[in-house]
């Protein structure tokens, strides 16, 4: 009901990724051809057998993960962090294109019904984002997936479980070993009771490096979280 009077208010005339006009809504932000394009963009391309990033080669995991198991369960994206892909995460964490993400936590959303090692699932917990990004946005993009993934899998999500207890300087700058050293002590379980035993979903918008996704996995691993998986829009590569 919320989508179809919003939808009402707010129509949108134009495919939210490539502008092509037409009608368009909530369930449907972007057009047949940029549907195609998210496809072929992730079709039949192999991916670490752990983490999901992206893979050239014949292995079956990449080489962070050979080297050393993540603390999570599996983690998979929808498709690369490329193309449309990438500009969807634009849209909705830099231009509060809030809309779109209904349609890319169903995807996401489909991905975790559709591959049986996330089975069976208690919790949809998002990663939080920096007071900064927070003030900035005004929402934490993280959160809007999760909600919907969670509506979408028909469970409970908890916002406010898993918080930022510590600021750090920009990820994006940063190589692998220094990303991970950034967040150490970043995260914090705010109420260990609600998630011990459970098996979680942690729901954010890009798998890169991976350091965020681990982090925040041990960190509910430690605080007595039975399991952890984790799905994303978007992975980068492995390679």
């Amino acid at each position: 009901m919320f989508e179809f009077l919003f939808d009402l208010v707010f129509p949108h005339n134009t495919c939210a990724l490539c502008r092509k006009p037409g009608l368009y809504w909530t369930g449907r932000p972007w057009c047949e051809e940029c549907d195609r394009k998210l496809e072929a963009t992730r079709e039949n391309r192999p991916v670490c057998d752990r983490c999901g990033k992206y893979l050239c080669g014949g292995d079956s995991q990449c080489q962070d993960c050979s080297e050393q198991a993540p603390p999570f369960f599996i983690a998979r994206a929808v498709g690369p962090y490329e193309k449309c892909y990438k500009v969807a995460v634009k849209l909705l964490k830099f231009m509060c294109r809030g809309y779109i993400a209904v349609r890319m936590g169903r995807m996401m959303a489909e991905v975790v019904k559709n591959e049986p090692r996330y089975w069976p699932l208690d919790l949809v917990i998002p990663v939080p984002i920096s007071q900064p990004n927070l003030m900035k946005r005004g929402f934490n993009q993280s959160e809007v997936l999760a909600r919907n993934v969670a509506k979408a899998l028909g469970l409970k999500m908890l916002p406010d479980v898993l918080v930022r207890v510590r600021e750090t300087p920009s990820q994006r700058e940063l190589t692998k070993e220094e990303r991970q050293q950034n967040l150490k002590g970043a995260f914090d379980v705010r109420d260990c009771e609600k998630i011990r035993g459970k098996n979680i979903l942690l729901v954010d918008d890009v798998y890169t490096t991976g350091s965020t996704a681990k982090e925040c996995a041990t960190v509910l691993l430690d605080a007595g979280a039975n399991r952890v998986s984790v799905i994303t829009w978007a992975s980068g590569k492995g390679f």
